[in-house]
């Protein structure tokens, strides 16, 4: 009986991600507006999630369901991509699918701990395991982006306009030049934006999870974790990616961190308010534990 039912858990799972995926990219290839897509997608999600929530008991079919979303969207995202210059392609590429990839991840990933957070209704189990899994994904998917973003020349133009030919060893010399230039009305107030956003938020993940890591240690060990993925990164693109190594990276990739470690912060405030306990403690029943996080 017990093997019945997980077979038809596991038929729900591939049905609504099957489903999912083809009310997406149908809403993507009909309507053209951006927020009716993000709109509808993240509806869908919410109701899915629900579902499965309600007919599984436990965050691991959540986990699945959000595995095969992130899956099959990136897969149509990177051939719509490679195949953007030719006419085969179904689907036109606009950084419409990179937010589907995203919101495919994000949405259940708020999902289930809001519900975990107010725990309503029937006993979910496994959230815990729910939230490590779903992290080594995330880190995977990071840690590729930060390297390929670092490492490669064609890697997100948009984001390196304002970066000169040489090694920049000038703290906030290239943020300095593009505020003279938009003063002097040559580049618009939205560049500046860009440029700093895409270096502080970037870290911003890095950030939160390395409070998590660290949050029983010293704070003066948690400042060396927040600089550490930094400063290496540099020292590394100046051996092998020279223009690319700026002192203002390593400056702003520290306040991104910060920003990360403050979110922890604010979540794990906000859930003990609500439940009494740490954010991922290991030990549910005595209230504000002090022991390590279950991670």
């Amino acid at each position: 009986m017990q093997r019945r039912t997980n077979i038809n858990i596991s038929s729900l799972i591939v049905f609504l991600s099957i489903l999912t995926i083809i009310i997406q990219f149908a809403t993507y290839y009909f309507i053209a507006s951006v927020y009716a897509i993000i709109g509808i997608s993240c509806f869908v999600l919410i109701i899915f999630c629900h579902i499965l929530l309600e007919r599984s008991l436990t965050y691991e079919a959540c986990f699945i369901y959000t595995i095969l979303n992130v899956f099959i969207s990136l897969v149509i995202t990177i051939q719509t991509y490679l195949g953007k210059d030719n006419s085969f392609t179904l689907v036109p590429y606009t950084s419409a699918l990179i937010g589907i990839v995203v919101i495919n991840w994000l949405v259940p990933t708020i999902h289930c701990f809001l519900r975990y957070l107010f725990d309503y209704g029937t006993r979910i189990d496994n959230y815990l395991d729910y939230y490590r899994n779903n992290s080594i994904v995330f880190l995977m998917f990071y840690i590729g982006v930060i390297l390929y973003g670092s490492f490669f020349t064609s890697a997100f133009p948009w984001a390196y306009l304002a970066n000169t030919d040489a090694i920049n060893f000038s703290p906030f010399m290239v943020v300095s030049t593009q505020i003279e230039d938009y003063l002097n009305k040559l580049v618009p107030l939205s560049s500046i934006f860009v440029y700093l956003s895409s270096r502080i938020l970037t870290f911003a993940p890095y950030g939160y999870y390395c409070t998590l890591f660290t949050r029983k240690q010293s704070r003066l060990l948690r400042f060396i974790t927040l600089l550490f993925f930094p400063i290496m990164l540099e020292i590394l693109q100046y051996f092998i990616f020279p223009t690319r190594c700026d002192i203002d990276d390593v400056i702003y990739a520290f306040l991104g961190g910060i920003l990360g470690s403050l979110l922890f912060y604010l979540i794990n405030t906000i859930y003990r308010t609500i439940t009494g306990k740490d954010f991922l403690a290991k030990d549910p029943v005595y209230r504000f534990s002090s022991s390590s996080l279950h991670f």
